[in-house]
């Protein structure tokens, strides 16, 4: 193909490609999503016309119709290892592969290298989707999905695709260093691939220790959640859901000046039929809220006097604390909170 009859073909494929791009990038995210893998970032590209031409040129294809195969590129960063194997399996799942032209990186690596790993499928559509009205025109177009984690991707950027000092040919001492530190990347990669799984398990064992009453723990973000969540299931309390990506590490701050740094000595303050009054007065809270108001009822004033007040009671939890209070109580437990409101106030 000379290169003008190559210019009218990509003049016409290309923008069936940016069509393609959009329709696979949907695909993709909800399959992850709908399967439960957690993902940093899916991207679609289409390759623009001069550089698939200085491709060509440069590859010496033949027959470029058939040879590219990666005009459209789907980039799917994920953040640990582990998830790379399960996307390959939705993809051969949800996609046809052309497996002679896929490859994955890490089987290509001598055991004596280091550094660039991904891993990248070629596909298409599929018999199942040609037919439907939305990918018209889309059929047989090849595309590649190239498959990451965070720390291949910040490899990749880094040392190949954006910076140009790491790239070609370097002095031997520098490329020794190079490929150390890709290295340490890799093993990092791995740790924290471990790492994720021990978490895995672990949730696992505490989901069965507070289903089983094992309540001997220090309180850490996990179990405390996982405490909460059988709490308020045995309990069938609506407790109002959070984003807690921050984790729960200021509201365990809080227990541990209270005086409770255990599951069971927080089981131990929990009044026995704080659901049912909390339900019959309708307060709705959240996880910050319950854990507080069991610390009030417990014990007010020392909440008061070894936590720093950094929120404000609701009126419908005011009430339902004083209902554990002695009458005589509630106009002290009343003032004291005004006094703390107005000093944050000021």
């Amino acid at each position: 193909m000379n290169s003008v009859d190559l210019r009218n073909w990509l003049a016409e494929t290309l923008p069936k490609h940016e069509l393609l791009a959009r329709s696979v990038s949907s695909i993709v995210e909800n399959l992850l999503k709908s399967n439960g893998v957690d993902y940093l970032a899916v991207t679609g590209r289409v390759k623009d016309c001069e550089s698939v031409v200085n491709k060509v040129k440069r590859k010496g294809y033949k027959d470029p119709v058939k040879q590219l195969t990666d005009l459209t590129g789907i980039r799917i960063i994920v953040f640990f290892e582990s998830q790379v194997s399960r996307v390959a399996e939705l993809i051969g799942e949800a996609f046809k592969v052309d497996l002679e032209n896929s490859s994955i990186k890490d089987a290509s690596l001598l055991v004596n290298q280091m550094g660039y790993r991904s891993s990248h499928y070629v596909c298409d559509l599929g018999p199942i989707r040609k037919d439907l009205p939305e990918y018209e025109g889309l059929d047989g177009l090849k595309f590649e999905f190239q498959v990451r984690t965070v720390l291949q991707h910040a490899w990749a950027e880094l040392a190949h695709d954006r910076n140009y000092k790491f790239s070609g040919k370097l002095p031997p001492a520098a490329e020794r260093k190079l490929y150390l530190y890709a290295g340490m990347l890799e093993l990092a990669d791995r740790g924290f691939d471990e790492l994720s799984s021990e978490i895995d398990s672990y949730i696992r064992d505490v989901q069965r220790g507070v289903v089983a009453g094992d309540l001997d723990m220090e309180i850490n973000s996990i179990n405390l959640g996982e405490f909460i969540d059988e709490w308020t299931r045995v309990n069938r309390y609506p407790l109002e859901h959070l984003d807690l990506k921050e984790g729960l590490g200021d509201l365990i701050e809080e227990l541990r000046l209270f005086g409770v740094s255990t599951l069971a000595e927080l089981n131990e303050i929990i009044p026995g039929d704080y659901a049912s009054k909390s339900n019959e007065l309708g307060v709705t809270t959240t996880i910050y809220g319950v854990v507080r108001d069991w610390m009030l009822i417990s014990d007010w004033r020392r909440y008061l006097a070894n936590v720093p007040l950094v929120w404000a009671l609701s009126l419908n939890e005011d009430v339902l604390v004083q209902t554990y209070l002695p009458e005589d109580e509630h106009n002290v437990f009343k003032e004291a909170f005004r006094d703390h409101d107005e000093d944050r106030v000021v």
